[in-house]
């Protein structure tokens, strides 16, 4: 196999493996992506912003003859354009991953993956996805799981997340999470179903109260997330469901979302979709969530969205009965949109989109429900088969829902090389 030196130089950076693993290796295999960014948006919180945004990634696997495998990836760079300021740390969040700072180079994932036979040992820092972004979205997981066939075309995985570990020297803040599951495909229909479990201790701080980051928040809960997808008649039907209850804690008071899409092609140009989507009780639903709007979710933790809204966000905290000192934050959020899509040749791509969302339930007035209208517009271009640009622009009328505010918008303008 022919081995490039460079790509041997990132192999060694990816995974920094032994020289004699490179003598061991049977099969190499390197990819990556870089992104370049511009936006303009109006929160309706502040004044409009406005940037660029760039982000360079590199990630590799190597395979050893014993069957072994090692997988790693890294970010190089992930930073917005600051002119002759771009040499100085900025705290600021960072573009790219929501809540972290990715500015310089930053390991990304990492782990082993072993095999017993038909199963797999997976140990070390995974990328975790579930139930179409609902429920996991593009996370980072230092997590061990163990998967492997009970059946034909069925997959049963077992597995563990620590998920929370603010001290070293104190086990009462850790937190973990415990899941089992499978994953298959029966009749033409693939589906998965999982099986939860948050662990924590329930501790109080020196002073008797409860203190954010003293425990685990989500403790005593259990997720249940079940989704499938596949054809009815000329319609592919995608559907999902997520509870999230049985603890007394935020997140975890009994709450339920779910979502039903349909997408029909009505000839080899058109596809049109709809979807409806619920939200009861403030369950916790991931950013990347496709809602058909870029400024509601559409902005997974690891490749967030520049033009993304909070305010327009469809999540919730549940009811944190304690941790909210019996504050009541039960609050519903319901959608349906529809999307269509034209693509004239194999390069172009044209989307409009455009929904309705019910907020009931605010923070400002549990008992007050507003109505949210957006559009949406989105124009690829296939610039080559490794590269796309893509322009979008999104709209929300707001009414009511932010003081003041009766609409909101964002636009980005976007370059995507993949390799």
């Amino acid at each position: 196999m022919d081995i490039r030196p460079a790509r041997l130089a990132l192999l060694g950076l990816l995974a920094a493996p032994a020289a004699a693993a490179f003598e061991r290796a049977v099969e190499y295999e390197f990819s990556g992506d870089f992104d370049v960014r511009t936006f303009n948006r109006d929160p309706g919180l502040g004044d409009t912003q406005s940037g660029f945004e760039q982000r360079l990634r590199l990630r590799g696997s190597l395979t050893l003859d014993d069957r072994v495998s090692l997988h790693a990836g890294v970010n190089l760079t992930n930073d917005t354009w600051r002119g002759d300021e771009s040499a100085k740390a900025v705290e600021d969040e960072e573009p790219f991953t929501i809540g972290r700072t990715h500015r310089t180079v930053t390991f990304d994932y990492g782990y082993v993956e072993l095999p017993f036979d038909d199963w797999t040992l997976r140990v070390g820092r995974q990328i975790a996805n579930w139930n179409f972004d609902m429920t996991v979205s593009d996370d980072r997981r230092d997590r061990i799981m163990l998967l492997g066939p009970v059946a034909e075309d069925i997959t049963f995985i077992l597995g563990g997340d620590q998920r929370q570990n603010t001290t070293y020297d104190d086990r009462l803040d850790d937190g973990y999470l415990l899941f089992a599951g499978f994953v298959g495909k029966t009749a033409e229909w693939s589906w998965g179903a999982l099986l939860g479990h948050y662990i924590g201790d329930d501790e109080r701080a020196f002073d008797g109260s409860y203190q954010p980051g003293y425990f685990y928040t989500p403790r005593s809960g259990t997720l249940v997330s079940p989704w499938a997808q596949g054809m009815l008649g000329p319609v592919e039907i995608t559907t999902g469901a997520h509870y999230l209850g049985g603890g007394d804690a935020i997140f975890t008071n009994n709450t339920f979302a779910g979502f039903l899409r349909g997408g029909y092609q009505a000839t080899p140009e058109l596809l049109f979709e709809a979807q409806g989507f619920f939200n009861l009780g403030g369950s916790l639903i991931e950013p990347g969530f496709d809602s058909f709007s870029s400024l509601i979710h559409n902005s997974p933790r690891h490749n967030a969205s520049a033009t993304r809204i909070p305010a327009l966000d469809l999540t919730g905290v549940g009811k944190g009965e304690r941790e909210l000192s019996g504050i009541d934050q039960d609050f519903d959020r319901y959608l349906l949109a529809l999307r269509g899509s034209y693509s004239p040749t194999d390069k172009w791509r044209l989307q409009l989109a455009g929904g309705w969302v019910r907020y009931d339930g605010l923070t400002r007035d549990l008992d007050e429900a507003e109505d949210v209208v957006f559009g949406d517009v989105q124009l690829s271009y296939q610039v080559t088969r490794s590269t796309r640009i893509w322009g979008s622009y999104g709209y929300a009328a707001t009414s009511d829902l932010i003081p003041g505010v009766d609409s909101v918008d964002a636009l980005s303008l976007n370059l995507r090389t993949e390799f």
